[in-house]
């Protein structure tokens, strides 16, 4: 397989072929399997099990004996967290380059997105271990990981539930399964105790819906799209275990009349990064821009001509890409305005793997845009709306979904007397990468944004 060809610091597919759980590389109970394909030409990565209940008891089990371990104490843990965070630092190269295999994001692409990630991981450990201690008594944490990104997902949400204590039982998405399984076998080698990371793979009906539906976990954190979150909300009332979520899809851009000619210049230039790793890193992609009307022909131009020369991550599946262009589709059909892109490109390279062409869409008045928005559902691939605003209180309801507090917002001139509360945390002219690279990040990334049991924290 591919993965055997990359350096020996990182996963073989022996170790793929196997969940990590209590510090020890263990086959599945039952004996299925599942192909990793590389979104950018689908062949053949490596394979995973196709786990089952059994292996999430075994998992859980096996982290909440290491919570009675040496994990407990806070120097020892917080040695560990730095060793792999220095270790994963030592090895980014290779770790960046298995995430280019997973993802199809390109070298310098998946290079950034790592070196931020990592910038960020520092700093919520020395933020907890030199300043602020948690709050919550140590216990064991699942974690449901999406496609998009999942090492940015184990080096943020997870690692900040290692940092506050807890143990942790991890299933990847099947689409993004090789940089979990290397942030294991790397923590095993820094010295973890056994059981304090567990790696579980498997599928959303199997793994994760025995995750969701265990009484043991103290605590829930989510990452999916809208049936994953709604599918763990319902079952809250039966196991009473804390639900936090993560959403992708909700960093947006805003113009303000104030934006400068040199603003829109290099909006222009961050969107299209931003647009280009939106298939494979929704958290630090880009999926919407509102612009006040006076700019909005000026913004268009300027973005539209940059997006379209940038190539896209691919999605991870022809399924996404599916739902990506029937997104499109319903847009265009119901009078929005295809700029660039818009279709799956008829060559050998777009029909191997799962590329989508970047394509922008202009919605045109809030009015209109905001109903067109809510039909279509949840962004996904390397398409960008863009809609104007009048009045404040046109991009407010511009931005009332709840993916927004999960986000970055982004400001290009002048928002005076804008009240910008329903982003996660707000930056001014950045991109969401830049702004992670400069240490910003939206709470909500660490501790998931409450949606049941909330108060209490963990499950006691």
């Amino acid at each position: 397989m591919i993965v055997d060809t990359l350096p020996n610091a990182l996963p073989t597919d022996d170790n793929y072929g196997r969940n990590f759980i209590g510090g020890e590389w263990k086959f599945p109970a039952a004996p299925y399997e599942f192909e990793i394909r590389n979104p950018l030409d689908s062949t053949i990565t490596t394979e995973v099990p196709l786990s089952s209940r059994i292996d999430v008891t075994r998992a859980i089990s096996a982290a909440s004996d290491a919570l009675h371990g040496p994990w407990r104490e806070s120097q020892t843990r917080g040695r560990s967290l730095a060793r792999l965070l220095q270790r994963c630092t030592e090895l980014s190269s290779d770790l960046a380059r298995l995430q280019c295999t997973e993802s199809g994001l390109s070298w310098s692409d998946s290079t950034a997105l790592l070196d931020a990630t990592l910038k960020l991981a520092r700093g919520r450990l020395a933020e907890r271990v030199l300043g602020t201690p948690a709050d919550q008594p140590p216990a064991v944490s699942g974690h449901i990981l999406s496609w998009g990104l999942p090492i940015s997902e184990i080096l943020l949400s997870v690692f900040s539930a290692l940092v506050d204590g807890h143990t942790v039982v991890v299933k990847p998405s099947l689409r993004g399964a090789l940089t979990p399984d290397a942030i294991a076998l790397i923590a095993g080698e820094v010295g973890f105790p056994p059981g304090v990371i567990n790696i579980v793979q498997g599928t959303g009906v199997d793994v994760g819906a025995a995750l969701i539906s265990s009484p043991d976990l103290g605590r829930l954190c989510v990452h999916g799209n809208e049936n994953t979150l709604a599918r763990a909300s319902r079952a809250y009332p039966f196991t009473h275990v804390p639900l936090t979520t993560l959403r992708g899809g909700g960093n947006a851009a805003m113009v303000f009349p104030g934006a400068s000619d040199d603003d829109i210049v290099n909006l222009a230039a961050e969107t299209a990064a931003a647009v280009r790793v939106n298939s494979a890193g929704a958290l630090f992609g880009l999926h919407a821009i509102a612009v006040h009307q006076d700019l909005a022909e000026r913004v268009i131009e300027a973005v539209t001509e940059q997006v379209r020369i940038v190539r896209p991550a691919p999605l991870p599946v022809e399924l996404q890409r599916r739902r990506t262009m029937s997104r499109v589709h319903r847009l265009a059909a119901a009078g929005g305005r295809v700029r660039c892109g818009g279709a799956v490109r008829d060559d050998i390279a777009h029909r191997m793997g799962w590329l989508v062409s970047p394509t922008v869409i202009e919605l045109g008045p809030a009015a209109r845009a905001i109903p067109l928005l809510d039909a279509v559902g949840e962004p996904s691939g390397p398409v960008l709306t863009i809609s104007t605003w009048a009045t404040h209180s046109d991009l407010d309801r511009l931005f009332t979904h709840a993916r927004h507090r999960d986000g970055y917002g982004s400001i290009w001139g002048d928002d005076v007397g804008h009240n910008t509360a329903a982003f996660g945390t707000i930056v001014r002219g950045q991109s969401p990468l830049g702004a992670a690279r400069a240490g910003l990040v939206p709470r909500g990334w660490y501790e998931g944004v409450g949606v049941q049991g909330a108060t209490t924290g963990v499950k006691r």
